[in-house]
């Protein structure tokens, strides 16, 4: 028997509560489930898609990223140059 379990046993006895009912866990991302796509139920399939379609857009995200970081920075520090000049002036 294991220990961890005994003194599980142990306290909820000594606390007069019932036993300790084991749940199952859910499956949250099993590599080796996903390869058989046939056997899976629609909500495990939409599971998947989703964490692939997540994985592809941040691939593409972080791409976009890495070729026009210069040219964002560039915009930024543009449009704070313009807010600080144009504080200055009267607006209707």
């Amino acid at each position: 028997m294991n220990p961890i379990y005994f003194l599980k046993e142990l306290f909820n006895t000594y606390r007069k509560q019932e036993r300790y009912k084991d749940r199952q866990m859910k499956r949250v991302f099993q590599w080796r489930r996903y390869l058989g796509w046939k056997e899976l139920s629609k909500e495990e399939k939409l599971f998947a898609k989703r964490l692939l379609f997540v994985l592809i857009a941040t691939y593409f995200v972080f791409t976009f990223l890495n070729q026009h970081s210069l040219t964002l920075v560039f915009l930024i520090c543009l449009y704070f140059l313009y807010k600080k000049f144009e504080k200055g002036k009267l607006m209707k």
